[in-house]
């Protein structure tokens, strides 16, 4: 890999023993746990790399899928109404591809000839469905759909007949067409003209999506973004991209300029530093330097990488610090190869699915059909796509991997070590035990209160919102109740009122920044400030949650110098609260004369006041305030949206490989419920993947006992039904209102 040697100059020394990395494996239950995750997802990347490479297709997108209608609602049906019901595998496989080569044969009979996105040039959305539609009864009737019949009594006669509904009643919603994630398992169908034709581009799409969309930094908030990246380029482009990063060309250098979803054909932009792009490219050079993911910053701090250093350089920096130390230590590299050999059998962490059964009632018929589920297959080839990759490593090179994977495990340990111990005032005797809080003795000092953690799924929001705070902006947080917007505005004022360039992984008991609530009795006294009356008949003055207390002293008042979280800002009527303050919100003026405060001249900006608030967006009850545009225009609004099936896997820890236990039962108690929740109709279709209209902080009980942390009264169930009872128990709330108590009573009554 070449690098600009100006750029940082590694040193044979830094902040970390890179020796005592090798018995960490040995040493730390942690450190095993997080190695074998890495090796799952360098696996899937390694080997969807080689799988897609081999089963090599071109497929533009665009040219090939989005303009052409007949293409586009044909795999919107099939996402639709057959994602997660791949029973009989074999009968639907057939009726996929004869239903879109019968579309495909649209344009050829003229039926359709409009080609692009823009519907109302081709005569209207609702006429392109009709004909469309009309065209579907003309399919001539397939045998395998009877197969199809027997497993889901509810579609219709014919195929034909029940594309034909579909295509009816997608004019009528707003929201016809599922995410990325539902319609990846059809693209392999677009063009396919036999079984064994098909069978080679869907192999091609396991090991490409692998490739693309199994990282971190994809599934926790990189997906909303790089998805459409995925769905607007051209395979052959990224595919060539990744085999150039495979042999260690760094995309900063060559750019990566792709197609987004509003891109012009002709316009590609660089976006080599979006999250999944970085950490794609960490796990295919994993050999030269260690990956990059945010915890990496601390890189700068053990190796002396400056700061201006991006995070391709940066790893490449440290990669040559650990070169240089294999080459001094050949013992080490001999112990790391042995290491190597030990963790290269972790399976795969796929997140992949093209063909699954998400009802567990029928998924007893998958396994006994005549072929089963491709997926079965596939995931063994990338399996031993991935092990031949990596065993044919040189030997220096595999070391070389270890104790990169070592070095994450470090930072990752690092980002976990619980808040020093604060030892109560005055000497102990070293052998005497910690006094704690008790009934006798309340004064004694309280056991210190564990750190708060980041969910990573909220740091690329996180992120962006830091970013703005730089910029000189206010920040309002939106979205649906537990969808974690509380505690990423304290992280976010936290690294603020810090001065810290990232988000860190774990927050200090005790240590977020002012917090309050939105109150419906507001008035600016509770906000700006105002006269209190004192014991001796006098007044003083009384600092609102925006004023700095200790200016209030003076004419002049200051607001507080640091981050103000507040929380569901729309329960108080903030225009009556804090409408003198708008100027100094805005940045428009430096201060600002007060009415009805007397002896206060002025109110002046401090520069690093900011507001991080949040609102729900969806709301029970309780008074809640419109938020006017003159408030809504000085903060910048960032969107947190509901919970994916994969975001509650990720939550609940389930999103590695080989689960047993409450961990299986929990496993597929969220299958099912979210299958359940798609037949009510209540998930949402985002960019990339269908979600709930709320936050994965509702699965919270059932988390407790995955951990271990509760029981439940139900000892003679099976761990399937304390699972299913315990995310039922998660959920009561939303029993308020009647479809979700409906699904609630659906998914307790299935089996």
């Amino acid at each position: 890999m070449s690098h600009d040697p100006s750029i940082a100059t590694p040193s044979d020394t830094s902040r970390v023993d890179l020796g005592s990395l090798l018995d960490l494996y040995d040493r730390s239950e942690e450190t095993r746990k997080t190695v074998s995750h890495n090796v799952g997802i360098l696996k899937c990347i390694r080997g969807g790399l080689r799988m897609a490479e081999r089963r090599r297709i071109a497929f533009d997108p665009r040219g090939e899928y989005w303009r052409l209608p007949e293409r586009r609602l044909a795999v919107a049906y099939f996402a639709d109404r057959w994602t997660g019901r791949f029973v009989p595998a074999a009968a639907l496989r057939t009726v996929a591809r004869r239903v879109l080569m019968h579309f495909d044969q649209a344009r050829t009979d003229a039926v359709v000839s409009y080609r692009g996105i823009d519907y109302d040039q081709g005569g209207g959305f609702d006429k392109i469905c009709a004909a469309l539609a009309d065209y579907a009864l003309r399919l001539v009737p397939i045998p395998e759909w009877e197969q199809l019949r027997g497993v889901w009594p509810k579609v219709a006669q014919t195929a034909g007949e029940d594309v034909s509904r579909f295509l009816l009643a997608a004019p009528t919603t707003d929201d016809w067409e599922w995410g990325f994630k539902r319609r990846l398992p059809w693209f392999g169908y677009l063009g396919a003209h036999s079984d064994e034709d098909l069978q080679n581009r869907q192999a091609f799409f396991f090991g490409y999506a692998n490739l693309w969309t199994t990282t971190n930094a994809y599934v926790f908030g990189g997906g909303m973004s790089f998805a459409s990246v995925i769905q607007n380029t051209s395979t052959d482009r990224l595919l060539d991209a990744a085999l150039q990063w495979a042999r260690g060309t760094n995309p900063v250098q060559t750019g990566f300029r792709v197609l987004g979803r509003d891109d012009d054909d002709d316009d590609p932009q660089d976006r080599s530093q979006y999250a999944p792009v970085v950490e794609v490219y960490g796990f295919l050079n994993l050999e030269r330097a260690p990956f990059y993911n945010n915890r990496a910053e601390k890189y700068r701090d053990w190796f002396g990488v400056p700061v201006n250093i991006n995070p391709y350089d940066l790893t490449a920096t440290v990669g040559k610090v650990t070169a240089s130390w294999l080459a001094r230590n050949p013992a080490a590299a001999d112990r790391l190869l042995t290491l190597f050999r030990r963790i290269i059998d972790q399976p795969s962490i796929t997140r992949v699915e093209l063909e699954t059964v998400a009802s567990p009632k029928i998924q007893k018929r998958a396994r006994q059909g005549d072929r089963g589920l491709l997926d079965v297959q596939l995931y063994r080839d990338l399996e031993a796509a991935a092990k031949s990759e990596l065993t044919g490593l040189a030997d220096h090179d595999a070391a070389s991997l270890t104790l990169h994977l070592l070095l994450d495990s470090r930072l990752f340990l690092e980002s976990e070590k619980p808040p020093v111990e604060v030892n109560s005032p005055g000497p102990r005797p070293a052998d005497s035990p910690p006094v704690h809080p008790t009934a006798a003795n309340p004064l004694a000092p309280k056991p210190p209160s564990p750190p708060r953690f980041l969910p990573a799924a909220l740091r690329s929001h996180g992120e962006r919102a830091l970013a703005y705070l730089r910029a000189g902006f206010h920040v309002l947080l939106a979205g649906a109740p537990g969808t974690g917007k509380t505690t990423l505005a304290q992280f976010v004022g936290y690294s603020w009122d810090h001065g810290l360039e990232t988000l860190p992984e774990q927050m200090p008991a005790g240590a977020a920044p002012l917090t309050t609530v939105g109150n419906s009795a507001w008035s600016p006294f509770h906000t700006i400030g105002g006269l209190m009356p004192t014991k001796q008949g006098t007044f003083t003055s009384h600092a609102g949650i925006f004023v700095d207390p200790d200016t209030t002293a003076s004419e002049t008042w200051l607001l507080r110098n640091g981050a103000v979280v507040l929380d569901e800002m729309n329960r108080a009527d903030l225009d009556r609260c804090i409408g003198e303050l708008y100027p100094l919100l805005s940045g428009s003026v430096e201060r600002v004369s007060p009415a009805g405060l007397p002896g206060v001249r002025s109110i002046e900006a401090s520069p690093r006041f900011r507001v991080i608030a949040t609102v729900n967006d969806a709301q029970l009850d309780d008074i809640v305030f419109p938020i006017s545009e003159g408030l809504a225009r000085r903060f910048l609004r960032i969107e947190l949206i509901g919970g994916s099936r994969d975001d509650v896997f990720g939550y609940l820890g389930l999103d590695g490989a080989n689960l047993d236990g409450r961990r299986a039962a929990a496993h597929e108690a969220v299958g099912a419920f979210f299958e359940v929740a798609r037949e009510f109709k209540l998930l949402s279709k985002s960019e990339d993947d269908d979600r709930l209209p709320f936050g994965v902080a509702y699965f919270g009980l059932l988390q407790a006992w995955v951990e271990g942390r509760i029981d439940t009264p139900l000892t003679e169930a099976t761990a399937p039904e304390q699972a299913r009872d315990l995310l039922a128990g998660s959920l009561r709330t939303l029993g308020r209102t009647k479809k979700w108590s409906e699904v609630l009573h659906t998914f307790l009554a299935k089996v």
